[in-house]
């Protein structure tokens, strides 16, 4: 149940809190020094991970401000600020938030060609490059009126129909542990039949071409060969990963031959002259990184699998959103996306974004005025403007899909509601109407289990 009341906090930064962010501080702002150089990479890779849970930066907000420095970025948390960034040209390095990408596993340039990797390309407004393009041909293919069409279909909706089967079987026998985390059934079944039909038109029931796509994605843990470090796995095949070249082939094979690209222009200059083979290879890191875990993981929030964060000084984690869900107008769409832009809020299943800095900028750090020069990797933590009480008020941590701007203002998909200036998610509309309809159809079947059992 929602909390009664949510306790102030007054953190106060650890010694170690202190002493990273002094020495990130001042190795920023210097970086051809020697010992920036050396250590400012290992800060950068191994807080990168650690900060990827959110109650991490969250109580670094809490402990040294809105601005700090982090996995070797500037972290500029004020709610405005990353309103302006979120809807502003944005320069990009190989970087996923706070964690480190390999500037070698990207698309095209795992083959030594021309990188269509869009994560790490910059905005045409903001340094050049073929983000904007490569950005269209995407739209243009894969989010445009036919995936509407089969996201509304009877295959888009017996899907659906069918994973409320599989929830109710599996809650039967309390065994609700393996719908959400068994690739062979369940929510990750589901994610990789339905995303895969309503972007590429590819036939669900194709085993063979669905066993690939699932053994690459979430059995091989493929995601990880985009991320640094992921070149010592590949070289010494450890949890099998000297595999992963060939299977990232074999589903690009899959997306480049599927429905969605049966009338492809080869070569267009409206989008950058993009082949078939690139945009298959672009489409595979998309689909892993993105498009197939922000969904799962945010299923697993709005169905209550997985609790809400333990941030620092707040009862997030006691919150239970099956509460929520069971108490759902299940007839009420604008309600039930409320109630999951909510989940989003308190757990962002992307919690950050990044920029490059353009130019040199000054900020106050560690309780000095500095300047940074250009180049200076700045995050853009999505999950603080989510979490700011500036903005939200003393309510912040409480769960209430009722609240005021939480549609217009939500920061979970890369913009600040559909205001953006290019990189919103592709998928936002997809997900959200997709989960829209696990919460309506897998809700009834719960209730109906849960009324016949009392």
């Amino acid at each position: 149940m929602q909390p009664t009341t949510t306790p102030q906090t007054d953190l106060q930064p650890s010694l170690l809190d202190t002493a990273l962010n002094q020495f990130q501080a001042w190795a920023i702002e210097n970086p051809h020094n020697l010992v920036s150089r050396m250590f400012l990479p290992i800060i950068s890779f191994g807080e990168g991970i650690i900060a990827n849970n959110p109650p991490y930066l969250d109580a670094k907000r809490q402990a040294l401000g809105s601005s700090f420095c982090c996995a070797g970025q500037v972290v500029l948390a004020d709610f405005e600020t990353l309103e302006t960034a979120l809807t502003s040209p944005q320069a990009r390095d190989w970087r996923l938030g706070a964690t480190m990408l390999s500037a070698t596993h990207g698309p095209g340039v795992d083959k030594g060609q021309r990188n269509v990797f869009l994560i790490s390309l910059s905005d045409a407004a903001a340094g050049g490059g073929n983000h904007d393009v490569f950005r269209q041909c995407v739209d243009d293919y894969f989010f445009n009126e036919q995936m509407i069409i089969r996201q509304n279909d009877q295959v888009a909706k017996q899907l659906v129909n069918k994973l409320a089967s599989d929830y109710v079987d599996r809650l039967s026998h309390n065994a609700l542990e393996e719908f959400f985390n068994n690739d062979q059934l369940g929510w990750k079944a589901f994610l990789v039949r339905y995303i895969h039909y309503v972007i590429f038109g590819i036939n669900p029931n194709d085993q063979e071409k669905i066993a690939i796509i699932t053994n690459f994605h979430y059995t091989q843990k493929g995601t990880l060969y985009y991320f640094a470090g992921s070149s010592l796995l590949k070289n010494l095949n450890l949890l099998g990963f000297g595999k992963i070249p060939e299977l990232i082939e074999q589903v690009a094979t899959i997306y480049e031959n599927s429905p969605a690209l049966a009338n492809f222009q080869e070569n267009n200059p409206k989008h950058g002259k993009m082949t078939r083979q690139e945009l298959g290879k672009l489409m595979v890191s998309l689909i892993s990184i993105a498009g197939l875990q922000g969904p799962l993981h945010l299923g697993r929030t709005a169905m209550g699998y997985q609790l809400l964060p333990a941030y620092k000084g707040h009862q997030t984690s006691k919150i239970d959103v099956k509460d929520y869900w069971d108490k759902l107008d299940l007839n009420d769409h604008p309600s039930i996306k409320l109630f999951l832009l909510e989940c989003a809020r308190l757990f962002t299943p992307v919690s950050a974004s990044h920029r490059v800095a353009t130019e040199p900028f000054t900020a106050r750090v560690g309780g000095k005025m500095r300047t940074f020069p250009t180049g200076t990797k700045i995050l853009i933590p999505m999950l603080l403007g989510m979490l700011s009480e500036d903005f939200w008020g003393a309510t912040t941590y409480e769960f209430n899909p009722q609240r005021e701007n939480l549609c217009p203002f939500h920061m979970g998909f890369n913009s600040v509601g559909d205001r953006h200036a290019g990189r919103i998610c592709p998928g936002k509309d997809l997900a959200l109407k997709m989960l829209t309809d696990v919460i309506i159809t897998v809700g009834k079947a719960r209730r109906s289990y849960l009324s016949q059992k009392t």
